[in-house]
């Protein structure tokens, strides 16, 4: 499972020249470029690993199994999002083999009051004196898709920790997305200016935040479970454990 790191920064990612055939009459969402600091004039193509042209709905099929990364020129107001050569993926994980923690580890998380996809207030407050898990995924993330059934798990073999997930997707995507993923834990949608504040850029992220509003851990899920394997139950376990 690879992170998918956004905001304009891309793990290895290399320049290439757009050719005259990449372009698609299909955008893709408006969310998903306003994450990425894809400004609203630009025109946006799509291109596998080879640099072939794709459509966005290609290329959102392609997305479920390989990482992407996005160039951008700014003298022409254009953007390419093109999908991780092998090369690429496989330096990327070698570069996060022993990912640092986030900044905002040791400091308290954002405080928040927002609405649940079921209409429940959550605020921060409320939840002083009872540890969390924060999770921060969005609808398109293949890694975010991959690592919901065990969160699902954790969820339901600890129900004494909380666990909370935040997207900047709105209520509509992201409730197709929890009602397709089967999820089990409350999700407040538009929260792209909380995630920002906890200084979260890759993505899916984990946060276990401590009775007293503390950011205990923070950091990529990636660096929750043994490289090449797959995030376990038992690998989030010992991720929380050793931070109790």
């Amino acid at each position: 499972m690879f992170a998918i790191l956004l905001a304009g920064l891309w793990l290895g990612s290399s320049a290439t020249t757009v050719p005259a055939a990449a372009s698609t009459t299909e955008s893709a969402p408006a969310s998903l470029l306003e994450q990425l600091a894809i400004p609203a004039d630009y025109r946006v193509s799509f291109e596998d690993q080879a640099g072939r042209s794709l459509t966005y709905a290609q290329f959102k099929a392609a997305m479920a199994t390989r990482p992407f990364g996005v160039e951008k020129d700014r003298m022409a107001h254009k953007a390419v999002l093109k999908l991780e050569s092998d090369a690429d993926i496989v330096k990327a994980h070698a570069e996060q083999a022993r990912p640092t923690a986030l900044a905002i580890q040791g400091h308290p998380f954002p405080a928040f009051s927002a609405q649940t996809l079921d209409g429940k207030k959550i605020a921060s407050a409320s939840l002083r004196g009872k540890p969390f898990v924060a999770n921060f995924f969005f609808a398109q993330c293949a890694p975010c898709i991959a690592e919901t059934p065990v969160l699902s798990a954790f969820h339901k073999a600890h129900p004494d920790i909380a666990v909370l997930a935040f997207t900047f997707d709105d209520a509509v995507a992201a409730r197709e997305f929890a009602r397709a993923r089967h999820f089990n834990w409350p999700v407040l949608p538009d929260q792209q200016a909380l995630a920002e504040q906890a200084g979260v850029k890759i993505y899916p992220t984990m946060m276990l935040v401590d009775g007293n509003g503390i950011v205990a851990k923070a950091t990529v899920s990636d660096a929750i479970h043994p490289a090449g394997k797959p995030l376990s139950v038992a690998d989030l376990e010992r991720w929380v454990k050793g931070a109790r």
